[in-house]
């Protein structure tokens, strides 16, 4: 039986992709018969959270346990990663005895600081990039911090495999110098369980239950975070809003910006038509109660949040960047637009809201799309074949 160890800081179901991705790999796993337990961040968090109890989560206490957003570079969220790490090897360093294989979700700090010690064990390590271009994982090191960047850079390439999940990170791992045999394409994935079409009625009864009965909702879900791009889309709304007045934007999530976010959409005076939620736990609800999805990113790896909208039947409209390209055709099973390009995403959005033909259409090529081709249970396969060939 394979023995691994999955190391994923964010291991929760609704606070980010990466952890969300994490969760539903590991539990699928474990019930096919691989041994496994998982490395994560401890967390004190509002809201009860029940695990499903299939996987052994061993959990690192880190300062600031309410911080879940670690994007920006800042000193706490250094020490929070730091002080992981170090638990994290702790861990590893302790249980040696009990796997053969390290599973890292996000190819940052953590396996930095891990790799030495795990090759010293004679572990294999399997490294899953979750960002492209960020300077912060795997992929985006070489020529940054200069010499730092490029001693990382070469470090990495004693990984035995690193899982790309777009084209574009890839790339980076190539130009970082990964042997390209060592460089695996497994996108991301979703659960058709969780995330489907609305049966007959459901929309409008999630509607009702919501409070925006008889309203055209339009749905970003997501991290408040800069390259998010969400102060585009409430530029955007601004400019559409007054046309479609039984139209709402909902924005699902948290993160440093909101409050800014918040400001943003009183100045602009559209604050009325505009609901933040914050996180929330029924996400997938949210999902079938919309009628368009948004997003905006300036970068992205691959959006599980496009995934999800898509696997939904959420007619979508989408920046031209990253991951998107590998998942979406502009005019076939969503509109594309140039990030930051806020007049094209007001047209867009204009687009999608006025016609609703090409929201039946972008609808039904969006459920093709993801049928078959993000599965969980070909991931599922995948992971437990390299994990054999290794």
């Amino acid at each position: 039986m394979k023995r691994v160890c999955v190391v994923s800081a964010l291991y929760h179901p609704s606070l980010g992709g990466l952890g969300r991705q994490a969760m539903m790999l590991t539990e699928r796993l474990r019930e096919g018969g691989v041994n496994l337990f998982v490395i994560a961040r401890k967390m004190a968090l509002p809201g009860e959270v029940v695990f499903s109890g299939k996987v052994e989560v061993v959990r690192v206490p880190t300062p600031f346990q309410k911080v879940h957003i670690l994007e920006e570079i800042s000193m706490r969220n250094v020490i929070i990663s730091v002080v992981f790490s170090l638990g994290c090897l702790a861990v590893l360093i302790r249980r040696r005895k009990t796997y053969d294989l390290v599973h890292f979700h996000g190819a940052s700090i953590t396996l930095f600081l891990c790799l030495p010690f795990l090759k010293g064990m004679g572990k294999k390590i399997v490294a899953k990039v979750a960002a492209a271009n960020l300077g912060t994982e795997a992929g985006s090191l070489a020529g940054r911090y200069r010499p730092v960047g490029d001693l990382l850079a070469w470090m990495m390439r004693r990984v035995d495999a690193f899982i790309a999940i777009s084209e574009e990170i890839r790339e980076g791992l190539v130009r970082d110098g990964v042997p390209k045999e060592r460089i695996y394409r497994i996108s991301n994935f979703i659960d058709p369980e969780i995330f489907r079409a609305p049966r007959m009625g459901e929309k409008d009864s999630l509607k009702a239950r919501f409070g925006y009965g008889g309203k055209t909702l339009v749905l970003f879900a997501g991290r408040f975070v800069p390259r998010k791009g969400v102060e585009h889309l409430l530029q955007a709304w601004k400019e559409v809003t007054g046309d479609f007045p039984d139209a709402r934007l909902v924005l699902l999530g948290d993160g440093p910006l909101f409050g800014v976010l918040e400001d943003m959409a009183s100045r602009l005076e559209i604050n009325n038509t505009v609901c933040f939620l914050g996180r929330v736990e029924n996400v997938p609800d949210f999902l079938r109660a919309s009628d368009v999805f948004m997003l905006p990113s300036l970068q992205e790896g691959l959006s599980n949040s496009l995934l999800e909208a898509l696997a939904s039947g959420l007619p979508t409209v989408a920046t031209e960047i990253g991951g998107v390209i590998d998942v979406v055709e502009d005019g076939r099973n969503a509109l594309l637009v140039r990030p930051a390009d806020v007049p094209a995403l007001s047209k867009s959005l204009r687009t999608v809201l006025t016609d609703p033909r090409l929201r039946e259409r972008l609808s039904w090529a969006a459920l093709e799309t993801i049928q078959g081709a993000y599965g969980l249970e070909d991931r599922v396969r995948r992971y437990r074949d390299l994990y054999g060939r290794l």
